[in-house]
């Protein structure tokens, strides 16, 4: 967006005007300190929206009345002014040019007749000339039920375009900073979500369609729920309506359908049908179903005998578990004979040879050694104990289940029998066994597997032509990589041109993550080495230009597209080399804040580094010169950088004189001039 400042003003209370003119390309605001360079950067962010009155307290708040900016956007100037009262701000459309020009122009009178309206209200009607039209930026509904009052996401604002523009002097050489209003967490998330909205990747129709689609897709994983229901009812529909085509052939000794349980749910439409033609008809044989349940009476009484006979199988298995697993603890208490060699027995009269004692002897040995070898065996036992027992169970389990069906199916017969007694007809039981089965399939027919996967499909294919349709007319994805690539591009150009530390400087591969704000060195293992690692304060304020830089030129480069005008403040970046604490003095003298740093040091060592601080200090500015003058050459559009800085009087490269690019120059007086 082609947009550029043409003044930052102050009227006081004697009604006169203090002022500073800027020009497109670069401004300088030089002189020492305590004088109002860095309260420029904050009457800018006041008159533009802050709800903060953080202008230093000094000469400044002592007199001004009245602070207003002059802001040109797309040719149209707007006058911007704030007085001490936070809540109110004032913005007029001046369209006399010739007015605006003469800054003499702007007096207690030309704002007495202005309306100072709410802040709330003077933010969004400002957004308007930035082309902010955006008031729903929620992509999924469900985010507000977490809010206060159910309240919608915080709408794109001007305020956000403020973290890309202002780098503050304590923030331009900050190893643990990169934007403005960061350390606030909700606005660091709210610029970086509405940094799509800004640079026009998406527009006030995207976010109702991504609401939308966020809705689709809830319904879907619901209807994906139902569908896994639907198919668990039908798989139990299907013993059901068995049961009940079981239940009317005892009935009726006819069938009601040919087909089985499986074929009439996958059908419902076509068997309900069939059903409302159906004529009951009833096939007397009271024979046949005696036989029937006499049969099914005899298979349960075998299954029953069967399990019974299990059972006992199963507690002699366990038993026999319990001896072996006893059998087996006596291993640790029996001792291992070790000598099977025994002495020779002799008698004690007549001197013989009792062999029978040996003998005794061998045989208890063999014993031992049988009982052992049978020990070790124990455990292999038991494992096969275990797996019989396993086995046992699970056919008894099986047994049980079989009887189960068939105690059911006697007691359809029982059922009909009492049902008889009762005085019902076997007419009014199988026409109630229908209508059973009818309300079945039309249920199915209402909420079944057939109408859900249908339901599914179609909402499956809504969603994706909405994602068709984003995909094609947005891909933000696909331009935030593309943005990000053209960011890093040019942040390492100019990043290669400045002063960083060696190490850095001959593998310079700066990052900038689009997704988290992010910046880091990307080694060549890959390795990410972020701001704060980076070592000196040189490393960490070329890091701050080089990223601020590639983001002015990617807002030149979008044109239009851009919704964030492109200007940016750098306040005091020389304070790496030359503290502006130091620097009281009437004229910039770098040896001799060098000094003031270095005052153990020998004085030609002091001038030697004074040497080579201004040289960096002023290959920053000709970088910004040639920065500026290349982005207009590759994009059409010139930034505005104004930098205020105590450096001054620097011999920079080129026709121009770094006097050309001064604006303000404040060493024997300030930005307020007393008269």
């Amino acid at each position: 967006m082609k947009a550029h400042l043409k003044y930052i003003a102050v009227i006081d209370n004697q009604d006169k005007i203090h002022y500073v003119r800027f020009y497109d390309g670069l401004n300088v605001i030089t002189g020492k300190s305590s004088t109002g360079k860095s309260a420029m950067i904050e009457i800018f962010d006041y008159c533009f929206g802050s709800s903060e009155y953080n202008i230093p307290q000094g000469i400044i708040t002592e007199t001004a009345k009245i602070y207003f900016i002059i802001l040109n956007v797309l040719g149209i100037n707007l006058v911007l002014a704030r007085t001490t009262d936070k809540s109110k701000a004032m913005f007029y459309e001046e369209s006399d040019e010739t007015f605006v020009e003469n800054i003499e122009n702007f007096n207690f009178d030309y704002f007495e007749n202005k309306d100072f309206i709410p802040l709330t209200n003077f933010k969004k009607d400002l957004g308007r000339y930035f082309k902010i039209d955006i008031v729903d930026n929620d992509v999924d509904l469900d985010d507000r039920r977490w809010r206060v009052n159910s309240a919608k996401k915080e709408a794109p604002s001007v305020r956000n375009f403020t973290s890309f523009i202002l780098q503050h002097q304590n923030l331009i050489a900050n190893k643990h900073a990169l934007f403005y209003r960061f350390d606030e967490k909700e606005k660091r998330d709210q610029t970086i979500e509405q940094f799509k909205i800004f640079m026009n990747f998406v527009d006030a129709s995207y976010f109702p369609k991504m609401q939308n689609l966020a809705e689709l897709k809830k319904k879907l994983r619901a209807k994906d729920f139902g569908l896994e229901r639907a198919k668990e009812y039908q798989e139990a529909l299907v013993i059901q309506i068995d049961n009940l085509l079981e239940e009317y052939k005892i009935t009726t000794n006819q069938d009601l359908f040919k087909e089985n349980g499986i074929n009439i749910v996958s059908s419902p439409k076509i068997f309900l049908s069939k059903l409302q033609n159906i004529v009951i008809k009833t096939k007397m044989d009271d024979n046949v179903n005696t036989i029937k349940r006499n049969k099914l009476q005899k298979e349960y009484n075998e299954k029953n005998a069967e399990v019974r006979k299990l059972q006992n199988v199963l507690s002699n298995i366990d038993v026999s578990i319990s001896y072996a697993e006893e059998y087996k603890k006596q291993d640790n208490n029996i001792s291992k004979i070790q000598d099977t060699h025994g002495t020779l027995s002799t008698c004690y009269f007549c001197g013989e040879e009792n062999t029978k004692m040996k003998d005794e002897q061998v045989k208890l040995v063999d014993a031992v050694n049988w009982f052992n070898s049978e020990l070790r065996k124990s455990s292999y036992t038991i494992d096969s104990f275990v797996s019989n027992r396993k086995q046992i169970v699970l056919e008894i389990e099986n047994i049980k289940e079989n009887s189960l069906t068939i105690k059911r199916q006697l007691a359809l017969y029982d059922k009909i029998i009492s049902d008889l007694n009762k005085n019902k007809s076997e007419e009014d039981q199988a026409r109630k066994i229908i209508f059973k089965i009818e309300s079945f399939l039309e249920n199915l027919e209402e909420f079944g597997l057939e109408k859900i996967s249908a339901e599914v499909k179609d909402l499956k294919e809504h969603i994706s032509i909405i994602e068709d349709d984003i995909n094609l007319n947005y891909n933000v994805e696909q331009k935030e990589k593309l943005a990000q690539r053209r960011i890093n591009q040019q942040m390492n150009i100019i990043g290669s041109k400045l002063d960083f530390e060696p190490f850095y400087k001959k593998e310079l591969n700066l990052k900038f993550d689009l997704k988290t704000f992010d910046l880091y060195h990307q080694s060549k293992d890959k390795k990410k080495i972020y701001l704060r690692s980076m070592g000196s304060g040189a490393n960490w304020l070329y890091s701050h230009i080089s990223l601020f830089t590639s983001l002015l030129h990617y807002f030149c480069s979008l044109g239009d597209d851009s919704l964030i005008p492109p200007i940016l403040f750098i306040d005091q970046p020389s304070q790496v080399y030359f503290p502006s604490q130091s620097d009281s003095e009437d004229s910039f003298d770098a040896e001799r804040l060098k000094g003031k740093i270095l005052v153990n040091d020998k004085s030609e060592f002091i001038k030697q580094k004074a040497n080579e601080d201004v040289e960096s200090v002023t290959n920053l500015y000709n970088q910004l010169i040639d920065f500026c003058d290349y982005t207009l050459h590759d994009t059409g559009i010139m930034p505005q950088i104004i930098v205020t800085d105590h450096a001054d009087h620097l011999k920079i490269k080129g026709e121009k004189s770094f006097e050309s690019y001064v604006r303000a120059r404040w060493r024997t007086e300030g930005f307020i001039k007393v008269y």
